[in-house]
């Protein structure tokens, strides 16, 4: 015979897995939109508008949701600003930790050196790097600012600027080769190229006989956050890097920026 208080027991543990399922939909929706009313909540989580404003009320009870004064349309709260903070203060971390594993991979499948660097604000910095496995290495410095003009990763913050304002920041451009590129419309040529092919390299740019290649890592706002970057002698990654690392690259920035999304 069936037992009616297992059953019950049973269905009250299902409503609670799906309440707090719900619960956590909406906190997402409303952690990646400025302000969502009722209809498009309850749009977004499958759910009808009546039972969507009821979850709204408890998470406006709570502190982590409010509602504008005379209107259905519903913001983060209080204490859902107080938890981004924290989360902010360890978002470097959380960055490296994700791109860890992936960089560790590419490592493993390739010789050359392999970086992550961070984006801060208008600089770069490489923050983790792996020492190619060749009979000679190269080693690079972490948390010191890349140049911008003349490194891959730096050229992909160059190039998410150029297409958020149409322009390219002014400043002395410093010569590190004779190959490091000087001219104003040549580098915008140079970075407008990047932008087209999604990735960026620079041969021989800031030292001679090496070139790196680097793809973009973005966060769930669609924000550059970080670059991977392959680098090595230029004999083993030529001016004309091969399809395969190029892939496997944007590959492997793809699934961290994955991880990255809510």
């Amino acid at each position: 015979m069936a037992d009616p208080q297992a059953d019950k027991a049973a269905t009250t543990a299902d409503e609670t897995v799906k309440a707090a399922r719900v619960t956590v939909r909406i906190l997402e929706q409303l952690a990646t939109h400025d302000e969502m009313g009722v209809t498009e909540l309850a749009r977004e989580t499958g759910m009808n508008k009546a039972r969507a404003f009821r979850y709204l009320r408890t998470l406006v009870a709570l502190g982590y949701a409010i509602q504008f004064e005379g209107s259905e349309r519903y913001a983060r709260g209080p204490k859902m600003q107080a938890l981004a903070r924290v989360i902010g203060q360890s978002a470097e971390e959380g960055v490296v930790d994700l791109a860890r594993p992936v960089l560790q991979r590419l490592h493993e499948t390739f010789d050359h050196t392999f970086n992550l660097s961070l984006v801060y604000g208008d600089s770069v910095t490489i923050v983790e790097t792996l020492p190619g496995r060749g009979l000679v290495g190269i080693v690079v410095q972490v948390n010191q600012q890349l140049p911008l003009h003349s490194t891959a990763a730096g050229k992909l913050l160059l190039a998410d600027r150029l297409e958020r304002s149409g322009d390219l920041p002014c400043g002395e451009l410093e010569r590190f080769t004779p190959h490091t590129i000087l001219d104003r419309e040549a580098l915008r040529r140079d970075i407008e190229d990047v932008v087209r092919k999604g990735w960026a390299d620079a041969p021989e740019e800031v030292v001679l006989g090496i070139n790196a290649v680097s793809v973009p890592i973005h966060d769930h706002r669609g924000e550059l956050v970080a670059m991977l970057t392959a680098m090595d002698s230029i004999q083993f990654i030529t001016r004309e890097p091969s399809q395969t690392l190029v892939e496997t690259l944007r590959d492997a920035a793809a699934e961290v920026s994955a991880a990255l999304t809510v």
